[in-house]
Protein backbone atom coordinates (compact mmCIF):
# COMPACT_ATOMS: atom_id res chain seq x y z
CA UNK A 1 0.00 0.00 0.00
CA UNK A 2 2.80 2.36 0.90
CA UNK A 3 4.69 0.94 -2.24
CA UNK A 4 1.59 2.40 -4.24
CA UNK A 5 0.77 5.27 -2.59
CA UNK A 6 4.77 6.49 -3.31
CA UNK A 7 4.13 5.82 -7.11
CA UNK A 8 0.68 7.81 -6.80
CA UNK A 9 2.66 10.75 -5.23
CA UNK A 10 5.56 10.30 -7.65
CA UNK A 11 3.32 10.02 -10.54
CA UNK A 12 1.47 13.49 -9.50
CA UNK A 13 4.32 14.92 -9.21
CA UNK A 14 6.30 14.74 -12.47
CA UNK A 15 2.69 15.42 -14.22
CA UNK A 16 3.04 18.82 -12.36
CA UNK A 17 7.17 19.14 -13.07
CA UNK A 18 6.23 18.74 -17.37
CA UNK A 19 3.04 20.95 -16.55
CA UNK A 20 4.88 23.72 -14.95
CA UNK A 21 7.67 23.01 -17.74
CA UNK A 22 4.83 23.69 -20.49
CA UNK A 23 3.71 26.94 -18.70
CA UNK A 24 7.30 28.56 -18.21
CA UNK A 25 8.32 31.38 -20.41
CA UNK A 26 10.73 30.54 -23.57
CA UNK A 27 13.67 32.75 -22.85
CA UNK A 28 14.17 34.89 -26.00
CA UNK A 29 17.85 34.84 -27.68
CA UNK A 30 19.60 38.41 -27.33
CA UNK A 31 22.84 38.82 -28.32
CA UNK A 32 25.00 40.15 -25.56
CA UNK A 33 25.69 43.85 -24.58
CA UNK A 34 28.17 45.18 -26.98
CA UNK A 35 31.42 46.27 -24.77
CA UNK A 36 30.45 49.54 -25.06
CA UNK A 37 27.19 49.05 -23.50
CA UNK A 38 28.62 47.02 -20.63
CA UNK A 39 31.05 49.83 -20.35
CA UNK A 40 28.05 52.50 -20.05
CA UNK A 41 26.16 50.49 -18.26
CA UNK A 42 27.92 47.71 -16.56
CA UNK A 43 26.06 44.55 -14.90
CA UNK A 44 22.37 46.18 -16.00
CA UNK A 45 23.81 46.25 -19.45
CA UNK A 46 23.03 42.02 -19.88
CA UNK A 47 19.31 42.44 -17.67
CA UNK A 48 18.14 45.75 -20.00
CA UNK A 49 19.10 43.93 -23.19
CA UNK A 50 16.74 40.81 -22.00
CA UNK A 51 14.25 43.26 -20.85
CA UNK A 52 14.16 44.29 -24.71
CA UNK A 53 12.88 40.95 -25.69
CA UNK A 54 9.92 41.32 -23.92
CA UNK A 55 6.23 42.75 -24.68
CA UNK A 56 6.16 45.48 -22.26
CA UNK A 57 3.60 47.51 -21.30
CA UNK A 58 3.58 51.92 -21.89
CA UNK A 59 4.66 52.08 -18.10
CA UNK A 60 7.37 49.20 -18.42
CA UNK A 61 8.58 50.98 -21.28
CA UNK A 62 8.60 54.40 -19.54
CA UNK A 63 10.95 52.44 -16.96
CA UNK A 64 13.27 50.93 -19.00
CA UNK A 65 14.36 53.81 -21.00
CA UNK A 66 14.14 55.70 -16.97
CA UNK A 67 16.71 52.68 -15.94
CA UNK A 68 18.85 53.39 -18.68
CA UNK A 69 19.73 56.55 -18.36
CA UNK A 70 20.25 56.27 -14.41
CA UNK A 71 22.83 54.06 -14.98
CA UNK A 72 24.16 56.09 -18.44
CA UNK A 73 24.37 58.86 -16.22
CA UNK A 74 26.65 57.33 -13.38
CA UNK A 75 28.70 55.61 -15.98
CA UNK A 76 30.24 58.57 -17.58
CA UNK A 77 32.88 59.44 -15.05
CA UNK A 78 33.87 55.68 -15.58
CA UNK A 79 33.90 56.50 -19.63
CA UNK A 80 35.74 59.91 -18.82
CA UNK A 81 38.30 58.51 -16.42
CA UNK A 82 38.91 55.42 -18.90
CA UNK A 83 39.18 57.38 -22.27
CA UNK A 84 41.83 59.90 -20.12
CA UNK A 85 43.89 56.38 -19.08
CA UNK A 86 43.38 55.45 -23.18
CA UNK A 87 44.74 58.62 -24.15
CA UNK A 88 48.11 58.57 -21.70
CA UNK A 89 48.85 54.99 -23.16
CA UNK A 90 48.52 56.36 -26.76
CA UNK A 91 50.99 59.48 -25.81
CA UNK A 92 53.91 56.59 -24.16
CA UNK A 93 53.44 54.99 -27.67
CA UNK A 94 53.78 58.20 -30.36
CA UNK A 95 56.62 59.28 -27.67
CA UNK A 96 58.18 56.04 -26.67
CA UNK A 97 58.10 56.84 -23.20
CA UNK A 98 55.66 56.21 -20.39
CA UNK A 99 54.41 58.50 -17.53
CA UNK A 100 53.99 56.03 -14.92
CA UNK A 101 52.41 58.53 -12.17
CA UNK A 102 50.06 60.07 -14.68
CA UNK A 103 49.15 56.75 -15.39
CA UNK A 104 48.67 55.13 -11.96
CA UNK A 105 46.72 58.34 -10.76
CA UNK A 106 44.53 58.04 -14.17
CA UNK A 107 43.87 53.90 -12.78
CA UNK A 108 43.05 54.83 -9.73
CA UNK A 109 40.14 57.31 -11.00
CA UNK A 110 38.86 54.48 -13.14
CA UNK A 111 38.54 52.54 -10.12
CA UNK A 112 36.79 55.47 -8.10
CA UNK A 113 34.11 55.64 -10.69
CA UNK A 114 33.36 52.57 -10.81
CA UNK A 115 32.90 52.11 -7.45
CA UNK A 116 31.38 55.51 -7.27
CA UNK A 117 28.84 53.54 -10.51
CA UNK A 118 27.79 50.22 -8.31
CA UNK A 119 25.00 51.91 -6.00
CA UNK A 120 22.91 53.07 -9.25
CA UNK A 121 23.56 49.58 -10.88
CA UNK A 122 22.14 47.80 -7.81
CA UNK A 123 19.27 50.24 -7.58
CA UNK A 124 18.64 49.72 -11.80
CA UNK A 125 18.34 45.95 -11.37
CA UNK A 126 15.86 46.30 -7.88
CA UNK A 127 13.80 48.54 -10.21
CA UNK A 128 13.61 46.58 -12.98
CA UNK A 129 12.92 43.14 -10.95
CA UNK A 130 10.09 45.49 -9.26
CA UNK A 131 8.49 46.88 -12.47
CA UNK A 132 8.28 43.08 -13.95
CA UNK A 133 5.95 40.20 -13.62
CA UNK A 134 7.06 37.03 -12.23
CA UNK A 135 7.19 35.61 -15.82
CA UNK A 136 8.70 38.21 -17.58
CA UNK A 137 11.38 38.45 -14.58
CA UNK A 138 12.04 34.25 -15.42
CA UNK A 139 12.57 35.16 -18.21
CA UNK A 140 15.26 37.54 -18.20
CA UNK A 141 16.77 35.46 -16.22
CA UNK A 142 16.63 32.63 -18.58
CA UNK A 143 18.00 35.33 -21.78
CA UNK A 144 20.64 36.44 -19.65
CA UNK A 145 22.04 32.95 -18.62
CA UNK A 146 21.70 31.80 -22.28
CA UNK A 147 23.58 35.03 -23.73
CA UNK A 148 26.19 34.07 -20.70
CA UNK A 149 26.34 30.79 -22.85
CA UNK A 150 26.86 32.03 -25.68
CA UNK A 151 29.41 34.74 -25.02
CA UNK A 152 31.22 31.89 -23.11
CA UNK A 153 31.04 29.54 -26.41
CA UNK A 154 32.16 32.36 -28.61
CA UNK A 155 34.94 33.74 -26.42
CA UNK A 156 38.63 33.04 -28.21
CA UNK A 157 41.58 31.94 -25.95
CA UNK A 158 44.00 34.15 -24.10
CA UNK A 159 46.55 34.15 -27.24
CA UNK A 160 43.53 35.22 -29.74
CA UNK A 161 42.35 37.84 -27.78
CA UNK A 162 45.95 39.22 -27.59
CA UNK A 163 46.43 38.38 -31.64
CA UNK A 164 43.34 40.44 -32.52
CA UNK A 165 44.80 43.73 -30.92
CA UNK A 166 47.93 43.22 -32.28
CA UNK A 167 46.21 43.01 -35.97
CA UNK A 168 43.67 45.85 -35.25
CA UNK A 169 46.16 48.25 -34.44
CA UNK A 170 48.94 47.79 -36.55
CA UNK A 171 46.31 47.11 -39.75
CA UNK A 172 47.89 49.35 -41.84
CA UNK A 173 51.34 50.20 -40.51
CA UNK A 174 54.39 48.85 -43.07
CA UNK A 175 56.12 46.51 -40.55
CA UNK A 176 59.28 44.90 -41.80
CA UNK A 177 59.72 41.57 -41.62
CA UNK A 178 62.29 41.83 -38.41
CA UNK A 179 59.08 43.68 -36.57
CA UNK A 180 56.43 41.26 -37.41
CA UNK A 181 59.08 38.35 -36.32
CA UNK A 182 59.47 40.22 -33.06
CA UNK A 183 55.67 41.31 -32.71
CA UNK A 184 54.62 37.61 -32.87
CA UNK A 185 57.42 36.38 -30.56
CA UNK A 186 57.29 38.99 -28.13
CA UNK A 187 53.74 39.39 -27.69
CA UNK A 188 51.77 37.13 -29.30
CA UNK A 189 53.88 34.28 -28.75
CA UNK A 190 54.47 35.78 -25.12
CA UNK A 191 50.42 36.43 -24.64
CA UNK A 192 50.85 35.00 -20.70
CA UNK A 193 52.38 38.44 -19.59
CA UNK A 194 49.78 40.50 -21.24
CA UNK A 195 46.87 38.55 -20.28
CA UNK A 196 47.27 36.81 -17.81
CA UNK A 197 44.21 34.71 -16.03
CA UNK A 198 42.01 35.82 -19.16
CA UNK A 199 40.05 32.75 -18.98
CA UNK A 200 40.01 33.10 -15.42
CA UNK A 201 38.70 36.80 -15.00
CA UNK A 202 36.00 35.58 -17.48
CA UNK A 203 34.62 32.59 -15.92
CA UNK A 204 34.38 34.72 -12.57
CA UNK A 205 32.50 37.18 -14.76
CA UNK A 206 30.06 34.67 -15.57
CA UNK A 207 29.65 33.05 -12.65
CA UNK A 208 28.82 36.24 -11.11
CA UNK A 209 25.86 37.43 -13.87
CA UNK A 210 24.49 33.86 -13.92
CA UNK A 211 23.95 34.08 -9.50
CA UNK A 212 22.53 37.42 -10.49
CA UNK A 213 20.48 36.09 -13.31
CA UNK A 214 19.11 33.28 -10.85
CA UNK A 215 18.27 35.23 -8.56
CA UNK A 216 16.45 37.65 -10.85
CA UNK A 217 13.59 34.89 -10.80
CA UNK A 218 13.19 34.95 -7.69
CA UNK A 219 10.06 36.70 -5.66
CA UNK A 220 13.19 38.22 -2.68
CA UNK A 221 16.13 39.64 -4.81
CA UNK A 222 18.57 41.66 -3.45
CA UNK A 223 21.91 42.58 -5.43
CA UNK A 224 24.80 43.40 -3.64
CA UNK A 225 27.86 45.84 -4.72
CA UNK A 226 30.33 43.06 -4.70
CA UNK A 227 27.48 41.16 -7.11
CA UNK A 228 27.23 44.39 -9.55
CA UNK A 229 31.42 45.62 -9.38
CA UNK A 230 33.09 45.52 -12.53
CA UNK A 231 36.01 47.59 -11.00
CA UNK A 232 38.79 44.31 -10.69
CA UNK A 233 37.66 43.63 -14.45
CA UNK A 234 38.54 47.63 -15.26
CA UNK A 235 42.11 47.61 -13.63
CA UNK A 236 42.79 44.30 -15.00
CA UNK A 237 42.27 45.31 -18.66
CA UNK A 238 43.59 49.03 -17.72
CA UNK A 239 46.98 47.34 -16.73
CA UNK A 240 47.35 44.52 -19.66
CA UNK A 241 46.89 46.95 -21.99
CA UNK A 242 49.92 49.30 -20.60
CA UNK A 243 51.51 46.46 -20.22
CA UNK A 244 51.18 45.46 -23.64
CA UNK A 245 51.78 48.90 -25.03
CA UNK A 246 55.00 49.09 -23.65
CA UNK A 247 56.63 46.32 -25.84
CA UNK A 248 54.28 47.27 -28.28
CA UNK A 249 56.17 50.63 -28.60
CA UNK A 250 60.00 49.53 -28.25
CA UNK A 251 58.98 47.40 -31.44
CA UNK A 252 58.12 50.12 -33.21
CA UNK A 253 59.78 53.00 -35.11
CA UNK A 254 58.73 57.08 -35.12
CA UNK A 255 56.48 56.81 -37.30
CA UNK A 256 54.81 53.79 -36.78
CA UNK A 257 54.41 54.77 -33.12
CA UNK A 258 52.52 57.78 -33.99
CA UNK A 259 50.02 56.10 -36.35
CA UNK A 260 49.30 53.32 -33.77
CA UNK A 261 48.86 55.76 -31.51
CA UNK A 262 46.04 57.52 -33.42
CA UNK A 263 44.36 54.26 -34.47
CA UNK A 264 44.32 53.67 -30.38
CA UNK A 265 42.71 57.30 -29.70
CA UNK A 266 40.14 56.98 -31.97
CA UNK A 267 39.11 52.93 -30.26
CA UNK A 268 39.42 54.82 -27.01
CA UNK A 269 38.94 50.56 -26.15
CA UNK A 270 39.95 47.45 -23.58
CA UNK A 271 38.86 45.52 -25.51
Amino acid sequence: MAARCGLQYLGLACAAAVSACAMAPIAPSVPPPSLQQQMEEGSAAWFLNAVSSLTLSFEQQQLQISVRQQVSARSELVNVARRRLVGLVADGIASGTFDDARLGAALEEILAAAEQRGPAVVEALLRLHEGLTPAQRTSVAGTVTEGISLQATQSGGEREQVQQRVNSLTAGVALTAAQSAQLKSDIIDGFAKYAPDLKEEADMRRQQLGALAQAFARVYFQPTLANVSAGSDLEAKAKRLIAFARTLSGILASAQRIQVAAVLRERASYD
